[in-house]
């Protein structure tokens, strides 16, 4: 395994499971300093349990303003920042007729948690570290029936990436656009998914935290990827 994050500080949010996870346990393994950040202490030492490597880790909600800022007090430089957080985004999936004004304010805590860690971290970021974010492909993708509001939550996010890009240059700022992947937020239908991914995507797999956490050390790693949106799909924009 190469050590190309020697030195280095990575805060990971939302890394209790999933990508989130993934991601510490390869950015800990490449010799980097990890900060696993979820709402749930629990959750995260079973997370970091066979975490081999430099691992500390907060209890925050991603949108509280006053929680995100106490998680950062303890760093004088955050060398990248990876935010993976989602809530339960499908609880939400309902036909217009049926969406409730909650759904609409909750359909967008993503949006809101990642600004608010953004803001509480951005003094702390290195000028030649990295933020990378998660979206899903329905930001591009025509959803089903009944995901308007996780449409528009996730289109939100490629274009606060690209502002951020600029604003906060030379900081790197990189979105991943993720498929359908073998998360705790598929694990109800996660027979399902699996099969029609073995059969209808061009990868003809279900995606894996591996694959995303493989390309979001990329995007940290590759000094000249920033402004843009990555997409790590199996191919489901085309299927």
């Amino acid at each position: 395994m190469q050590r190309d994050l020697d030195g280095q500080r990575v805060v990971v949010v939302g890394a209790s499971s999933g990508i989130g996870r993934a991601v510490a346990r390869e950015a800990a393994a490449r010799g980097a300093e990890v900060v696993m950040i979820s709402r749930s202490m629990e959750k995260l030492q079973r997370a970091s349990e066979g975490i081999a490597g430099q691992v500390r880790l907060h209890a925050a909600d991603m949108r509280d303003a006053a929680g995100a800022a106490k998680a950062f007090a303890d760093y004088a430089t955050i060398d990248h920042l990876v935010l993976t957080a989602v809530a339960d985004e499908l609880v939400r999936a309902k036909p217009l007729a049926d969406l409730t004004q909650e759904d609409v304010e909750r359909s967008f805590d993503k949006m809101r948690g990642y600004f608010t860690v953004v803001q509480a971290a951005a003094r702390s970021l290195s000028p030649t570290g990295s933020i990378v974010m998660m979206c899903g492909a329905a930001a591009v993708r025509p959803p089903a029936v009944g995901f308007s509001l996780l449409a528009a939550e996730g289109a939100s996010i490629p274009g606060f990436g690209r502002a951020l890009a600029r604003e906060l240059s030379p900081v790197r700022v990189t979105v991943i656009m993720a498929g359908l992947v073998d998360t705790p937020i598929n694990s109800e239908h996660r027979e399902q998914s699996a099969n029609w991914a073995e059969t209808s995507l061009p990868a003809r797999r279900f995606g894996q935290p591996e694959d995303l956490a493989d390309a979001i050390i990329f995007a940290m790693r590759n000094p000249y990827t920033t402004g843009g949106t990555l997409v790590v799909d199996g191919g489901l924009l085309i299927a």
